[in-house]
């Protein structure tokens, strides 16, 4: 893979987090609920809960420097992200714990958006998208199981809207999500 796996998920859970929108019918439409991930042995283990208090008032502070991002920002219900090192002890109950989240999304009506398998470097990656219509995504979630020992859960609620996506692409000159804008004109 010419750009590293972690690079790429750090890019795209930032621009979909950013490109987020406008607040879901159901507040909760698009969470889930994995539970907790359990830390390794050696005690590598991170989670961030941003609730819809907390979103409002970083883009309270970011409408300072970019007026349209802190209203993207301000209409994030909430982000949940957990990072934890996996070793002998817990990684195949944290992988079981994955793989049960995808079957669920799945079964759930969730459409799979990436998946990425590199057999021979141990990279898993799975995103999900609950869909509402055709123009808006109510949650995303990403999972990742990576070669170098850690699991990755990601859980961003709101409406991210196609157009949104696209626009923020074009100001901040973010490739890949430059073609989600044409995906979704194509469907009009």
């Amino acid at each position: 893979m010419k750009v590293s796996l972690r690079s790429l998920l750090a890019a795209a859970t930032v621009s979909l987090a950013l490109a987020t929108a406008s607040f879901a019918a159901d507040e909760d439409s698009g969470f889930v609920d994995i539970g907790q991930l359990l830390p390794s042995a050696k005690g590598q283990f991170v989670e961030v809960n941003l609730s819809p208090a907390m979103l409002k008032f970083a883009a309270r502070i970011a409408k300072h420097q970019d007026a349209d991002a802190a209203d993207i920002v301000g209409d994030i219900q909430r982000i949940r992200v957990n990072v934890v090192g996996l070793d002998d002890a817990n990684r195949a109950a944290n992988v079981e714990k994955i793989e049960a989240v995808r079957a669920k999304l799945e079964k759930a009506g969730w459409h799979r958006m990436v998946t990425v398998r590199e057999e021979n470097k141990g990279d898993d990656v799975a995103i999900f998208a609950k869909m509402k219509g055709e123009d808006v995504i109510e949650g995303l979630v990403v999972t990742v199981i990576d070669h170098k020992g850690e699991a990755v859960f990601v859980n961003i609620v709101g409406s991210i809207s196609a157009d949104k996506i696209g626009a923020l692409a074009e100001k901040y000159d973010i490739e890949p999500l430059r073609h989600v804008k044409i995906k979704a004109k194509a469907k009009a």
